[in-house]
């Protein structure tokens, strides 16, 4: 009699990461805590180096936050603005890492303004952005944190977010505007 077994990624090889269809950020969180990184504050640049991504700060236009891009060789590069304040760098690798799971086949190119508005912001940009926020502020952590305090900066500072980022998150928690 034959055995077969299903063969299940290995969460310290960064192939089997890559074939993963990850677009649940809570999939995300399961699998950066099954590889040893802390989800809260989530240690983004553990993560993105154990994704085998590798990571840029560089300065960049001031307008623009970071991009994520397929190099030449194949390997995916997220870059963040040196500049911005390490709270938007947070952010932004988050983001950059919603468009890698989300939209990764979609594009080689994903390069993000600080301040999106009006027509430029699209559909991709807005689902990369709550991806951010919900693995940057997993839901469940912050319904439990909130029962401590709803005070707007001591969850950002628990999470390790800017205030606007808390805020916007609390909001769609709140109103249950997304799954996650």
């Amino acid at each position: 009699m034959a055995i077969l077994r299903r063969k299940t990624a290995n969460p310290s090889d960064s192939k089997s990461i890559a074939a993963a269809n990850l677009t649940n950020p809570e999939s995300v969180i399961r699998l950066a805590s099954s590889m040893g990184i802390t989800t809260v504050p989530f240690d983004l640049d553990t993560f993105i180096h154990k994704l085998g991504i590798k990571l840029n700060r560089v300065i960049m236009d001031n307008d623009i936050s970071g991009k994520l891009e397929k190099n030449k060789s194949g390997v995916w590069e997220i870059s963040v603005n040196a500049l911005h304040h390490p709270k938007r760098q947070r952010f932004t690798l988050a983001h950059e890492l919603g468009h890698y799971f989300l939209h990764r086949n979609q594009s080689n190119l994903f390069t993000d303004k600080s301040l999106y508005r009006g027509k430029d912001m699209n559909s991709m940009e807005y689902e990369a952005n709550n991806f951010a926020g919900a693995i940057l502020m997993p839901k469940e952590e912050l319904i439990s944190f909130m029962q401590k305090s709803n005070d707007i900066d001591n969850i950002a500072d628990h999470f390790n977010v800017s205030a606007l980022a808390a805020k916007v998150r609390v909001e769609m928690v709140k109103r249950n505007y997304y799954a996650y």
